[in-house]
Protein backbone atom coordinates (compact mmCIF):
# COMPACT_ATOMS: atom_id res chain seq x y z
CA UNK A 1 0.00 0.00 0.00
CA UNK A 2 1.46 3.43 -0.84
CA UNK A 3 0.47 6.23 1.43
CA UNK A 4 -1.13 8.66 -1.17
CA UNK A 5 -4.08 7.15 -2.37
CA UNK A 6 -5.55 8.32 -5.72
CA UNK A 7 -8.97 10.29 -4.83
CA UNK A 8 -8.51 10.85 -0.87
CA UNK A 9 -11.71 10.38 1.15
CA UNK A 10 -13.68 14.12 1.36
CA UNK A 11 -15.82 12.86 4.20
CA UNK A 12 -16.14 10.10 6.99
CA UNK A 13 -18.38 7.16 7.15
CA UNK A 14 -21.02 7.10 10.37
CA UNK A 15 -20.70 4.48 12.18
CA UNK A 16 -23.15 3.83 15.45
CA UNK A 17 -22.25 2.60 18.77
CA UNK A 18 -25.16 0.26 20.03
CA UNK A 19 -26.48 2.86 22.00
CA UNK A 20 -26.66 5.35 19.37
CA UNK A 21 -27.77 2.92 16.71
CA UNK A 22 -30.48 1.72 19.39
CA UNK A 23 -31.64 5.28 19.81
CA UNK A 24 -31.50 6.36 16.45
CA UNK A 25 -34.09 2.95 15.81
CA UNK A 26 -36.14 4.06 18.50
CA UNK A 27 -36.56 8.34 17.64
CA UNK A 28 -36.68 6.87 13.89
CA UNK A 29 -34.22 8.82 12.36
CA UNK A 30 -31.60 5.61 11.75
CA UNK A 31 -32.09 6.49 7.85
CA UNK A 32 -30.93 10.18 8.53
CA UNK A 33 -28.17 9.44 10.60
CA UNK A 34 -26.58 6.93 8.07
CA UNK A 35 -26.95 9.07 5.17
CA UNK A 36 -24.69 11.61 7.24
CA UNK A 37 -21.32 12.56 5.43
CA UNK A 38 -19.53 14.37 7.67
CA UNK A 39 -16.24 16.25 7.13
CA UNK A 40 -12.57 15.52 7.23
CA UNK A 41 -12.33 17.76 10.24
CA UNK A 42 -14.82 16.44 12.33
CA UNK A 43 -13.22 15.92 15.41
CA UNK A 44 -13.39 14.03 18.67
CA UNK A 45 -15.90 15.83 21.10
CA UNK A 46 -17.91 17.57 18.61
CA UNK A 47 -21.70 17.17 18.73
CA UNK A 48 -23.34 16.14 15.53
CA UNK A 49 -27.59 16.74 15.82
CA UNK A 50 -30.11 15.08 13.79
CA UNK A 51 -33.68 16.32 14.14
CA UNK A 52 -33.02 18.25 16.81
CA UNK A 53 -31.14 14.85 18.82
CA UNK A 54 -27.57 14.97 19.96
CA UNK A 55 -24.96 12.42 19.50
CA UNK A 56 -20.87 12.98 20.41
CA UNK A 57 -18.11 12.10 17.98
CA UNK A 58 -16.16 9.68 20.42
CA UNK A 59 -13.78 7.74 17.60
CA UNK A 60 -12.27 8.58 14.07
CA UNK A 61 -10.68 5.40 12.85
CA UNK A 62 -8.84 5.43 9.50
CA UNK A 63 -9.43 2.12 7.83
CA UNK A 64 -6.87 1.40 5.32
CA UNK A 65 -7.31 -1.64 2.54
CA UNK A 66 -6.51 -1.91 -0.85
CA UNK A 67 -4.69 1.13 -1.37
CA UNK A 68 -7.99 2.79 -0.03
CA UNK A 69 -8.11 4.82 2.49
CA UNK A 70 -11.47 5.52 4.39
CA UNK A 71 -12.34 7.80 7.69
CA UNK A 72 -14.82 6.10 10.31
CA UNK A 73 -16.53 8.45 12.55
CA UNK A 74 -18.04 6.80 15.64
CA UNK A 75 -21.01 8.40 17.04
CA UNK A 76 -22.74 7.59 20.26
CA UNK A 77 -25.88 9.05 22.29
CA UNK A 78 -26.78 10.31 24.61
CA UNK A 79 -23.88 13.33 23.26
CA UNK A 80 -23.46 14.56 26.88
CA UNK A 81 -20.68 11.57 27.37
CA UNK A 82 -18.79 12.49 24.61
CA UNK A 83 -15.00 14.31 25.75
CA UNK A 84 -15.44 18.31 25.19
Amino acid sequence: MNNSPASPPRSGRIVPTASAKAFADGAGIWEALAALTLPLECAIGDWVSVSGFDFAVIRRRWVCADDVASLEITLDHPAGYGRR
